[in-house]
C-alpha cells in the first residue's frame, strides 16, 4: 500500500483560490456559490444551505473596513465592535453569538479557548483572497463551537503564476504596503505574501464608557505573512505546506491615565497529503497547529495562550450524482496563562468521527451529514444535519434544512482562575442549538437573482453568570427567527444588490431582545463600471438594539445608517489606483456602549497585479 504523508496548513487554500474567479455576467455564484466548506469536501460543489461567498474582487472594493466590518455588509452579519481599528469585534449570525460561531483560517481552529473566539479583527483583508460564509448549525461536520454557523478565511495564493503588490494611505496616518508571489507548473505551486499596516487611531472610549474612558489616541499596527507549498509526488501524492502568522499590536483604553497596551498573535501550520487510491476513492490526511497568543501590558499585565493540534482523515467516494464522505478527526487543546490563580484543568481532547452525503438526481438535491464526538469532560455527543431541495418548474428552487448542533463550555467557565464575586463551574454543560430553515431562490439563469429563507434558531442550556451563586450555569434559553431576503440583478449597465433582514431574537425566559441584536438591518449596493473607471456606492442600516440582558433603557444604542464609495481606475491590465471612503457623511454611533464606532475613514491605495 502507497504510504500517506503528513502535512501543514491547508489543501482547502488551493482549492478556495481555484474557486475565487471574478463572476460571470449572470451573477449565480453570488447567490449560488460553489463552496467546500458547507459540505465539508475537498471539491468545491453547489450546496442547499445559506452560504455566501466574498470574493478577492470585494476585498479590494472594500477600502480601510475590517473584517468583521466586510462581514457585516458582504454576509448580512451583525457586528458589535469595541472602538476602530484592532479593538474587539463580535459577530452575531442568526442570533448566534461570536463564541457560538467557528471561524476556520485554511481550515484550522485559531482562537482562544479561553473566551472560545477568534479575534478577526487581527486578520487584515489584505492577507485574504476568499471567504466563505455558512448559517446555521455545522456541528455535524465541525463538532463543538460550530452551532451557529462556520466563517472560513482562506488566506492569499493562487494556482497561476501571479505577482501583487499594493500599497495605500487614509485617514489617521493609516498606511499600509502588502505583496506576493504564486509560482507553478504542472506538478509544482507556491506562493507566499506579506503586508503591514499601522493606524494611529483615535480614541477606542467616549465618556459613556466610565472608569476606563481614556481620550489618548489608541494606535494599532499589524503585520502578516502567509506561505504554501505543494508538490505532486510520482505515486500520485500530493503533499501540501501552508503556513500563516498575524502579529498584532494594538493600544486600547483601561482607565483614565496611562497607556494599556496588548501584543496578539494568531498563526497556524498545516501539513497535508492526497491521494487518490482508485478512481473511487480520495483520501486527504492533515496535521495542524493553531495558536492563539495575547500579552496584556499597562494596567493589567496577563499572559494567555491556546495551542490547538489538530488532525483529520477524510475520505471520499463518488455516488451517483454526488459524493460520499467518511472522516476522523482528533483536536486536543492546551491552554496556558501567568494568571496567579490559573486554571485547574488546561487540557481538552476531542476525538470524533463523521459521514456526510451531497447528491443530486432528477433535479432534487439531498445533503447530510452525522458527527459522533468523544469528548473526555463531557463523553459521547451526537449531532446530525438534513437539507433537502427541489426545483419547482417555472417557480423557484425550495429547500429544507434541519439541524442539531452544540457549543462546549470554554476554560474560564469550566477551569478557573477565580476571582471575587466569580467561581467556575465544572459541572457545565454544552449549550445546545436546533435550527429549521426554509429557503427559496430563483432557478438558474440569467436575470434577476434572488433569495428568501425563513430561519428558526433554538437555543437550549445556554451558559450565563448566576450573580447570586456568582457563578456561571446552564439556565438560559433563547430563539432567534426571521426572514432573510438578497435579491442582485444588472440593470441599466450597473450591478444593483440589496439584502435585508428581519427578525426576532429573543430570551425565551425574559421576553428581552438578545443583547447587542437588531430586529431590522439591511444593505444596498450598486456599482458600475465605465471603460478604465468603476466605482459603487453602498447603504448599511441597522435598527435600534440594547446593549443589555434586560433591555435597561441606559444600554439603548440607536439606529443608524452610514454610506461607503469607492471609485477606481484602470491605468493597464496590471495598474491601478482606487480612492475609498466609509462612512462618507461621519455618523456617529455605537455598537457597544461607551465605544464609538470608526468616524469618516478615507484610503487611497496603488495596487500592481501581474498574471
Amino acid at each position: 500500500m502507497k504510504s500517506l504523508s503528513i502535512a501543514a496548513l491547508s489543501g482547502l487554500a488551493s482549492l478556495g483560490a481555484q474557486a475565487q474567479e471574478a463572476p460571470p455576467p449572470d451573477l449565480r455564484p453570488s447567490l449560488d456559490p460553489v463552496v467546500v466548506t458547507a459540505t465539508r469536501t475537498t471539491t468545491p460543489t453547489n450546496t442547499l444551505r445559506d452560504t455566501i461567498v466574498i470574493t478577492r474582487e470585494q476585498l479590494q472594493a472594500a477600502g480601510p473596513l475590517t473584517l468583521g466590518e466586510v462581514l457585516q455588509r458582504e454576509a448580512g452579519i451583525e457586528l458589535r465592535a469595541n472602538g476602530g481599528p484592532g479593538q474587539p469585534e463580535s459577530l452575531f449570525v442568526r442570533g448566534a453569538g461570536s463564541a457560538q460561531t467557528l471561524v476556520l483560517v485554511d481550515g484550522l481552529r485559531v482562537g482562544s479557548a479561553t473566551v472560545g473566539t477568534t479575534a478577526i479583527e487581527h486578520i487584515p483583508l489584505e492577507m485574504i483572497e476568499r471567504i466563505e460564509v455558512v448559517k446555521g448549525p455545522l456541528s455535524s461536520l465541525y463538532g463543538g463551537d460550530a452551532m451557529g454557523g462556520v466563517i472560513q478565511v482562506f488566506t492569499r495564493g493562487k494556482n497561476v503564476p501571479y505577482f501583487f503588490a499594493d500599497a495605500g494611505y487614509g485617514t489617521d496616518r493609516d498606511w499600509r504596503a502588502s505583496a506576493g508571489v504564486t509560482g507553478a507548473d504542472d506538478t509544482t505551486r507556491f506562493s507566499l505574501a506579506a503586508g503591514y499596516r499601522s493606524v494611529d487611531a483615535a480614541s477606542a472610549t467616549n465618556p459613556r464608557a466610565g472608569f476606563i474612558y481614556n481620550p489618548d489616541r489608541d494606535p494599532y499596527d499589524d503585520a502578516y505573512f502567509n506561505f504554501h507549498f505543494s508538490q505532486k509526488m510520482w505515486t500520485g501524492e500530493t503533499l501540501a505546506l501552508d503556513a500563516f502568522t498575524t502579529n498584532a499590536h494594538t493600544h486600547y483604553d483601561a482607565g483614565p491615565t496611562g497607556d494599556d497596551w496588548n501584543y496578539h498573535v494568531i498563526s497556524g501550520a498545516k501539513l497535508t497529503s492526497s491521494l487518490a487510491f482508485s478512481p473511487t476513492w480520495t483520501s486527504t490526511l492533515t496535521l495542524g497547529e493553531g495558536l492563539d497568543r495575547l500579552e496584556d501590558h499597562g494596567s493589567f499585565v496577563d499572559h494567555f495562550e491556546t495551542r490547538q493540534l489538530q488532525a483529520t482523515w477524510l475520505n471520499e467516494f463518488p455516488i451517483t450524482g454526488g459524493t460520499f464522505s467518511m472522516g476522523a478527526e482528533t483536536l486536543r487543546q492546551k491552554v496556558y496563562s501567568d494568571a496567579a490563580d490559573p486554571f485547574t484543568n488546561d487540557q481538552r481532547n476531542t476525538n470524533s468521527v463523521f459521514l456526510g452525503v451531497n447528491q443530486l438526481w432528477q433535479g432534487q438535491r439531498f445533503e447530510g451529514s452525522v458527527r459522533w464526538d468523544d469528548d473526555d469532560q463531557f463523553g459521547q455527543r451526537s449531532t446530525g444535519s438534513m437539507s433537502y431541495g427541489f426545483d419547482w418548474p417555472g417557480l423557484s428552487r425550495i429547500a429544507f434544512t434541519y439541524a442539531k448542533g452544540f457549543r462546549a463550555p470554554t476554560f474560564y467557565d469550566l477551569y478557573g482562575p477565580s476571582f471575587p464575586g466569580y467561581s467556575p463551574n465544572p459541572s457545565l454543560q454544552p449549550e445546545q442549538t436546533t435550527s429549521y430553515e426554509l429557503s427559496l431562490r430563483n432557478l438558474p439563469g440569467p436575470g434577476l437573482q434572488w433569495r428568501l429563507t425563513y430561519f428558526d434558531n433554538r437555543f437550549d442550556d445556554l451558559i450565563v453568570y448566576d450573580a447570586a451563586q456568582a457563578t456561571v450555569l446552564n439556565v438560559a434559553r433563547a430563539r432567534a427567527r426571521g426572514l432573510e431576503a438578497v435579491a442582485e440583478t444588472q440593470w441599466l449597465g450597473a450591478r444593483w444588490k440589496g439584502s435585508f433582514t428581519a427578525q426576532r431574537p429573543r430570551d425565551e425566559d425574559t421576553g428581552a431582545t438578545l443583547q447587542g441584536r437588531a430586529e431590522r438591518f439591511g444593505t444596498f449596493d450598486v456599482s458600475r463600471a465605465f471603460g478604465p473607471w468603476s466605482g459603487g456606492v453602498k447603504l448599511l442600516a441597522v435598527g435600534e438594539r440594547f446593549d443589555s440582558a434586560n433591555e435597561d433603557p441606559a444600554s439603548r444604542l440607536g439606529g443608524y445608517a452610514v454610506v461607503d464609495a469607492r471609485v477606481r481606475y484602470d491605468f493597464d491590465k496590471n495598474w491601478s489606483a482606487q480612492l475609498s471612503a466609509t462612512n462618507l457623511f461621519d455618523k456617529r454611533y455605537e455598537s457597544v456602549a461607551g465605544y464609538d464606532a470608526p468616524g469618516r475613514g478615507v484610503l487611497l491605495s496603488v495596487s500592481f497585479a501581474s498574471f
